[in-house]
């Protein structure tokens, strides 16, 4: 009875504030790489900028979340599947002019991909540099006013080499700031609350929600697979003889989910090597829309574990709350810069009860008109900004990849009436926060 009761409240309590945030045929339709977002990166459009703030208050630190730049696939042995594949079905003369294009795409890159599992690219890289550039540009009051970086990652390849891409480029940009990073297991259980490090986590979260074979999302997924999946004229474009992928992949369903991601992941290498292309928009939409509800079910506000998935994110926040707290009473920190996963960026934003993040839908059919894990691309940055007046008030303003997060209390109003929606005085953020982070430690407790 007391799941019942929560669940009830969790999907009534947001629904007010929610907004839309799917993706429709017709975005696909308009660009076929839209169904690829979440393995892509934010398409910063406009020119990096400060956000105009309230008169007479000014930046002095920023706080981050940022997810590792774009990465292969993780397991290397669909490279191996692909070469392999196309190399015979070409020596059979099977391949069709579509897939013999395919071939010659794939084994031009054959050689950056083959023994690097999960790694990040040379384009991830060049992610973060390009995020560092444009934090330093539109923040430099932070950085005049204060000197020192204080950077943490996850312990995993991607997310070190991630921070050391951006640190790298925000020493060539100013050679004065001070410096200071690290990736240890002491930061795991707040940078990955999900993880074993993490005391509120147990064994039971990772098998029910992230598992495969035993997640409770597993059955309404494969129904999906179902429906979405037309593996004859899917494999029809690119091969004559359509068996030829099962000597090399177990059925038709996995072969076609592992075209999926080949082609998806294909945009990890930069946009210039996309092979979203050869997808039709129906087929990527398809199947973007079986991994858009894996993901939902994995961090986003799922009804399947009464909110236990995006509960734990508590360490993060307390993470953030805590530094907050030392930095905002004084110090020379200008921004503290983490480095993790996706996950935990949806996980938090769902946790904090931002509007469009908080849909609680059990409907897997409906979920791709709530939902977008593109909203989480590689490299998206989740970043935090304080801002003090010269009567010691202060601001507080969250934005996800430069687009502002709206929270449901009520924004700062200056002296002359006029709100700032962008805006929250920090009084007012912090008893927010600490309600949620209390609603919480009730769902740990009880789920």
């Amino acid at each position: 009875m007391k799941k019942i009761i929560l669940f009830v409240a969790l999907c009534l309590l947001p629904a007010a504030l929610a907004c839309a945030q799917g993706l429709s045929l017709e975005d696909v339709r308009g660009d076929v790489r839209r169904a690829a977002d979440w393995f892509a990166g934010y398409r910063y459009d406009a020119p990096a900028a400060a956000p105009y703030a309230p008169a007479g208050f000014k930046p002095f630190n920023i706080s981050t979340y940022a997810r590792h730049g774009a990465r292969l696939y993780s397991k290397e042995n669909l490279y191996d599947q692909m070469h392999k594949l196309l190399t015979r079905a070409s020596d059979a003369g099977k391949l069709t002019p579509r897939g013999q294009e395919l071939l010659e795409r794939s084994e031009a890159v054959y050689h950056k991909v083959r023994g690097r599992a999960y790694d990040l690219t040379e384009y991830g890289q060049q992610q973060h540099r390009a995020i560092a550039s444009r934090i330093m540009k539109s923040w430099k009051p932070v950085f005049k006013s204060r000197r020192t970086i204080e950077a943490r990652s996850t312990q995993t390849n991607r997310t070190i080499l991630s921070m050391t891409a951006a640190l790298d480029q925000y020493r060539q940009l100013d050679r004065g700031l001070n410096i200071h990073f690290d990736a240890s297991a002491a930061d795991m259980g707040a940078l990955n609350p999900t993880s074993k490090y993490n005391p509120h986590a147990q064994a039971r979260d990772w098998s029910r929600a992230f598992e495969a074979d035993t997640a409770r999302w597993n059955p309404a997924f494969h129904q999906l697979q179902a429906e979405n999946y037309k593996p004859q004229e899917f494999f029809g474009r690119f091969f004559t003889d359509t068996s030829v992928v099962l000597p090399i992949f177990k059925d038709y369903i996995t072969a076609e989910r592992m075209f999926y991601f080949y082609f998806a992941f294909s945009e990890t290498l930069g946009p210039e090597e996309s092979l979203m292309y050869m997808l039709t928009p129906e087929e990527a939409y398809g199947l973007w829309e079986c991994e858009n509800f894996r993901m939902y079910s994995c961090c986003g506000a799922t009804p399947l574990y009464h909110g236990r998935n995006w509960a734990l994110e508590e360490a993060l926040v307390r993470d953030f709350l805590k530094y907050w707290d030392i930095d905002a009473a004084g110090g020379d920190v200008a921004a503290r810069l983490r480095f993790g996963h996706d996950y935990k960026i949806c996980g938090t934003l769902v946790l904090l009860g931002a509007e469009g993040w908080t849909h609680c839908e059990a409907d897997p059919h409906k979920v791709r008109e709530i939902y977008d894990f593109g909203h989480m691309p590689m490299a998206s940055t989740l970043l935090f900004s304080l801002y003090r007046n010269a009567k010691g008030e202060l601001l507080i303003r969250c934005s996800l990849d430069e687009v502002p997060q709206h929270f449901p209390i009520a924004c700062y109003t200056d002296a002359r009436g006029r709100q700032w929606p962008d805006f929250y005085r920090w009084e007012d953020f912090r008893a927010y926060v600490e309600k949620r982070l209390a609603l919480a430690d009730h769902i740990l407790e009880t789920t």
